[in-house]
């Protein structure tokens, strides 16, 4: 099995010091992953005089190393045309370009590594028929869109690489066994002398790291093109049994002389700069101050001076970030402090505006908007649409999805919130918050609830009808508490959530087979949509309820069950008891009699050390009344 992503088991902070820290860690990241999808619109201001959607495959040479007598190399090839999607183990979205219906570059190294085995290098190309006339062009920048991610080993071992390289005579190019750009400086014997003739396009990313879909990537190529009469361009991939790469939209355009621009990474809660999770929904207990940040690039040639990021949110406040120098090429992040999030319920706007002391060439690209909602009780982390379900169809097995939260003023949680857009009527399912030190320990939980397909969600970006678990006992909450708030489905019933924007490394975490570990906690960097209600007088949705006449039984804590597990019952009148438990056939596997019980709290402390891994039913049976939850052991 590959693609998972796995990290060494960190110690965790404790719950109150999530501002300096961690919080829960999973050993891997889950398999089922998409990408950010986003619609690029190119700068409307720049000067192009070159462009090519792909939609003629012959302008394009396809090659590979091994096909020019590279044999450490093996037979993966770049494909030209439309309607291409990958397949193999773990196949990614296609490109979302506008002119995709055109046509598109796509290698699929998945597909091609599952056949091989994917033990081979794989090292290929496509590159331009006929070159490109850059004569009067002394400052070249090339942009094209891209669909990708990143495998690299598994380990981010540095072996996968996305390249452009440049040819001023068509033959004459970079080494074909090199990849690194110090690597790809080109003599072409025209008094130059060697000249960077090799970018790579995604030198910071790592083992399962996703693009936004499709992501527009420039590059300053004057060193190489400027002002030559002839530019060959060459797209190049080099991995081993890796997912996917889409090219799509390239055009040369004349480099700006001041031109910076706001790049993906735009928030009003800098998780990077604080460790603050990424709020969409805020109650209004819990305004704290924010810290707001962007991205920005230099892609002008001059060097940009006192660079400034002006956040403007639409209560009529504004902070504004300390001013940067951005060379030529650079790129940085601008953070603002002090703005301290408002306690009025509604919808809040903010728009980031970058500035430099030059006046810039392209201000299309120099705003970003974002929103956040105030509300009176709902917490949540995900902006109502939805990226991704989960888990995939074809999943079967338990699972849980849990998303972590941190607390900055008082509060009582009182209900866990859950979008679910699939399950079979009468399916069994819960909720619990469990502590921001370790998922497997449950704080609370809701009662079991039998599905309602009538609370189901039809995927639909926008109003969200969230299926409501009432915990059995609230918790309290002060500034510096951390808690996670959980979703179990036992499995074999379809059920399926919502999955939202995308959540950096370690922020959010699915328990299920996902995984190299089988049955365990990784994390997802699609946001699950779980919800906190704070709001004392919430009201549930209509589900089972695990009370009976002579006695009421709880959840089994922790759960899952590592090697023990506890088992609180409370007894109305005094009589005999006996526990058993079952597997999902039914078979029994352990059963237990309690003997003669006074009236009253009682706890059961069971060994689950000799249970498989999986899903079990355990029933308490007092005076001919059973009652029966379900448990589940690791």
């Amino acid at each position: 099995m590959k693609k998972i992503y796995a990290v060494a088991l960190l110690s965790i902070m404790s719950a109150g010091a999530f501002a300096q820290g961690v919080g829960p860690v999973a050993k891997e990241k889950a398999r089922d992953l998409r990408s950010k999808n986003q619609t690029i619109t190119p700068s409307a201001d720049r000067v192009e005089f070159y462009t090519n959607e792909f939609n003629d495959c012959s302008e394009w040479a396809i090659d590979n190393a091994l096909s020019n007598g590279f044999n450490q190399f093996v037979d993966l090839q770049f494909e030209c045309g439309t309607g291409l999607t990958c397949g193999g183990f773990a196949p990614i979205d296609a490109i979302n370009s506008t002119s995709a219906a055109n046509g598109y570059m796509m290698v699929d190294s998945d597909e091609f590594g599952g056949e091989e085995g994917g033990a081979g290098i794989e090292n290929c190309w496509f590159q331009m028929v006929n070159p490109v006339d850059c004569s009067g062009h002394p400052f070249v920048s090339v942009s094209f869109l891209n669909q990708y991610r990143m495998w690299d080993g598994g380990s981010s071992d540095g072996n996968e690489y996305c390249l452009v390289e440049v040819s001023r005579d068509g033959t004459t190019w970079p080494s074909p066994t090199t990849f690194e750009v110090a690597d790809g400086f080109v003599d072409f014997g025209d008094g130059d002398g060697p000249v960077q003739a090799r970018w790579e396009i995604f030198p910071e990313m790592g083992t399962q790291d996703p693009v936004s879909n499709p992501t527009e990537i420039i590059f300053d190529i004057t060193a190489a093109a400027g002002d030559q009469s002839q530019v060959w361009l060459r797209f190049r991939w080099k991995g081993t049994w890796g997912y996917a790469w889409f090219v799509d939209d390239l055009t040369f355009f004349d480099t700006a002389e001041n031109d910076i621009r706001v790049d993906d990474y735009v928030t009003y809660t800098d998780y990077f700069g604080t460790n603050m999770y990424g709020y969409t929904a805020i109650p209004a207990s819990q305004s704290t101050e924010v810290q707001m940040a962007a991205e920005v690039k230099n892609i002008g040639y001059a060097e940009q001076t006192n660079v400034i990021m002006t956040c403007d949110i639409s209560d009529g406040n504004q902070v504004v970030s300390d001013p940067i120098t951005l060379a030529y090429t650079g790129s940085d992040t601008l953070r603002a402090e002090g703005y301290v999030l408002p306690t009025t319920v509604g919808t809040y706007d903010v728009t980031f505006t970058i500035s430099a002391d030059a006046a810039d060439n392209n201000t299309a690209d120099n705003t970003a908007t974002r929103s956040f909602e105030i509300t009176e009780y709902q917490y949540g982390r995900d902006d109502k649409t939805y990226a991704s379900f989960f888990p995939a169809a074809a999943y079967t097995d338990n699972f849980i999805s849990a998303v972590p939260f941190q607390f900055f003023g008082d509060g009582t949680i009182t209900a866990i919130e859950v979008a679910l857009v699939a399950g079979d009527a009468g399916a069994p399912i819960i909720a619990s918050i469990r502590s921001f030190d370790d998922l497997d320990a449950i704080v609370s939980s809701s009662e079991e609830l039998d599905l309602n397909p009538a609370f189901l969600n039809d995927g639909t970006d926008g109003e969200v009808n969230w299926y409501t678990f009432i915990l059995e006992d609230p918790i309290d909450v002060a500034d510096g508490d951390g808690f996670v708030a959980a979703f179990e489905s036992y499995g074999g019933s379809g059920v399926r959530m919502g999955e939202s924007i995308y959540t950096p490394d370690q922020t959010a975490f699915v328990y299920g087979d996902f995984g190299n570990a089988g049955f365990d906690w990784y994390y997802t960097n699609e946001t699950p949509m779980i919800r906190l209600n704070m709001d004392p007088s919430v009201n549930i949705h209509s589900g089972s309820e695990n009370t009976t006449v002579n006695f009421s039984l709880s959840q089994n804590m922790p759960n899952p069950a590592v090697a023990n597990t506890r088992i609180n019952y409370n007894m109305n009148v005094a009589g005999s008891a006996s526990f058993k438990v079952t597997d999902l056939t039914g078979k029994v596997v352990f059963v237990q009699d309690l003997g003669h019980q006074s009236a009253g709290e009682h706890v059961f402390e069971m060994n689950t050390s000799n249970l498989a891994a999986g899903m079990y039913n355990y029933t308490l049976t007092v005076a001919g009344e059973t009652a029966t939850r379900k448990m589940m052991v690791k």
